[in-house]
């Protein structure tokens, strides 16, 4: 993300779970701050910020939970603050962390830690592989692998996006360079430019049989994604893609029905994809 700091930067939502954490049994012990200062020193997603400007950090979100009255009370902020797949795994896991650190888990900050888990859609599976690699010294790279495990789904993101354009006739060379600038925007799918433009040139490019089943491509799509989860998340970039106006009514955009249909997703899944694609800032770029 770089060092500048920008309204509402995601590292200060990832600071605030660390703080809420901390504070969750109303104590805070220096071996709790001593996993923050480590992340803010050393984890990739704060490469580059100054002192200064984490410092600027933490006092926001220091602050934010001294309003709201509790850590708790802060958790739906830190969500929305979250968009992206990997910040929210990663916020997780940094709470997780933080709790762990003085080897004295409270039913608060239990508590804490659930509530975080269900606002930022931590599967309770994926939650479970957390604590293990905490546990077992690895959480770092733990971490590492879940981002690349996310970034692997890129390609089934590239073919999505692609049949969502077939389904709206408009697999055209702009359009692509459309889904090629919303993609970069958002962490979960970004790659570089020429990463992300060899692998839509490909997809769109693909020979398909005259008239085919859409329907039939997203079956096989889902196939390839065991994990609900991701499947899941396919959705919620789907639906962030859609005007923001329109997304609540979910269930009067074609594809979107397809979709949920082919990766097997009920109503109340659907609303909650809704919500979160939600979250995603007004102004990206979006495939129209």
């Amino acid at each position: 993300m770089g060092g500048a700091l920008r309204p509402n930067d995601p590292r200060r939502f990832l600071i605030e779970a660390m703080i809420g954490a901390m504070n969750a049994d109303g104590a805070v012990d220096e071996r709790e701050m001593a996993v923050l200062d480590k992340h803010i020193t050393e984890h990739d997603l704060f490469q580059g910020v100054a002192p200064a400007a984490a410092k600027t950090l933490i006092d926001l979100a220091t602050d934010a939970i001294r309003f709201a009255g509790n850590s708790a009370s802060r958790i739906p902020a830190i969500a929305k603050g979250l968009p992206s797949r990997i910040h929210r795994i990663t916020a997780y896991a940094m709470a997780v962390e933080v709790v762990k650190a003085d080897l004295d888990i409270t039913h608060s900050e239990l508590a804490f830690l659930e509530q975080l888990r269900q606002a930022v859609r931590v599967a309770p599976h994926e939650a479970q592989e957390v604590f293990a690699a905490l546990h077992e010294g690895r959480l770092g790279a733990h971490l590492d692998d879940r981002v690349l495990r996310i970034k692997s789904l890129i390609p089934s993101a590239v073919e999505m996006f692609v049949l969502r354009a077939h389904t709206l006739g408009k697999a055209t060379d702009e359009h692509r360079f459309q889904i090629r600038d919303f993609m970069l925007s958002i962490a979960d799918l970004a790659l570089t430019l020429d990463d992300i433009e060899g692998q839509l040139f490909r997809a769109f490019r693909k020979q398909r049989p005259a008239g085919f089943n859409v329907m039939v491509e997203l079956q096989a799509l889902a196939a390839t994604m065991p994990d609900i989860v991701d499947r899941w998340w396919m959705v919620v970039y789907v639906l962030a893609a859609e005007p923001p106006g329109k997304v609540t009514s979910w269930r009067v955009i074609p594809f979107v029905g397809l979709l949920q249909h082919a990766f097997g997703l009920a109503d109340h899944d659907m609303d909650l994809a809704a919500g979160d694609a939600q979250i995603f800032p007004a102004n990206l770029p979006r495939p129209d």
